[in-house]
């Protein structure tokens, strides 16, 4: 956040006005995209063997997901998830409200996916939607499911399961 804030007090990242909501849903939406494409390869890349025993190997401790899961995380993940966040506000000028409601379906995704309850019917998987029970398998089978919002990339790259 304080990096954010220097980029931003320097202009390197600059607020988009919010116009319409059809731009700001536009936003949202590649938001999601995106940072679901990052997020993907940053997650992929904490399962590489010596990524995975410094990183990432506490948050995969918890094999039957919880509330509390979302948040065991080593402060460099933290770190790498806020990078690729001001790589993408660095790149195009998002608006605040935009920005804000991302956020919070950040929030609300990542709770519900870790919750170890499904919130979706099953049909739902074939929305290429992130489910609980998507991510849920993936704390069973560490190789499949990296995504978060969605299940495209995994579908895309082959470790869909």
């Amino acid at each position: 956040m304080l990096l954010g804030a220097v980029l931003w007090k320097n202009g390197w990242i600059v607020l988009g006005e919010t116009q319409s909501v059809v731009r700001m849903t536009a936003e949202v939406v590649a938001l999601l995209l995106l940072m679901d494409l990052l997020m993907y390869f940053f997650h992929y890349g904490a399962h590489l063997p010596f990524v995975y025993k410094i990183l990432h190997r506490k948050h995969h401790e918890h094999v039957s997901t919880n509330f509390l899961s979302l948040f065991v995380l080593h402060p460099l993940e933290t770190i790498g998830f806020g990078l690729m966040m001001l790589a993408l506000l660095i790149g195009y000028d998002f608006s605040v409200v935009s920005i804000s409601i991302y956020l919070l379906l950040n929030l609300i995704w990542g709770t519900i996916g870790h919750l170890n309850r499904e919130f979706f019917p099953a049909s739902f998987d074939r929305f290429f939607v992130g489910t609980t029970r998507f991510h849920n398998q993936h704390h069973l089978d560490e190789s499949k499911n990296f995504g978060f919002y969605t299940s495209i990339w995994d579908r895309v790259f082959g470790t869909y399961k």
